[in-house]
């Protein structure tokens, strides 16, 4: 475990609240176990009155960590979806963080097909096509 991931989880186990990445690990934490097991991101937006861009990327960073699971979408009033966030159990971790690096591997190789297939050589597009993570 990542030396900020232990920092985190210490200020949440404290009750220390000092940053905004453990702020929103506490209110995650919080709808996970004492709400209905768990929040969206428009919820946390509302919540803690942070600017969307600044929230998701906080929630990606703590979702790299392996700290929070996202699944499902809860539509809202106004027929928008947003995924439900739940954190982790500490037995999850390990493989959300492996599955997120694959996922985020996966999105990297097809970025840069597209952006670069017209540089790239027809034995390399084949190879990258049948890769399989």
């Amino acid at each position: 475990m990542k030396p900020k991931v232990k920092t985190w989880l210490k200020q949440l186990n404290e009750g220390v609240i000092k940053s905004k990445t453990t702020r929103i690990i506490f209110e995650i934490h919080k709808h996970t176990y004492k709400g209905k097991g768990y929040t969206t991101i428009e919820e946390l937006r509302k919540e803690l009155n942070m600017a969307h861009q600044t929230l998701t990327a906080i929630v990606s960073s703590i979702q790299d960590e392996g700290l929070i699971v996202t699944y499902g979408e809860v539509v809202n009033e106004q027929g928008s979806a947003f995924q439900q966030i739940r954190y982790a159990r500490p037995e999850e971790r390990d493989d959300l963080v492996r599955a997120r690096r694959i996922d985020k591997l996966s999105q990297w190789i097809k970025r840069g097909q597209e952006e670069f297939n017209d540089l790239l050589p027809y034995s390399m597009i084949q190879e990258l096509n049948n890769l399989t993570i």
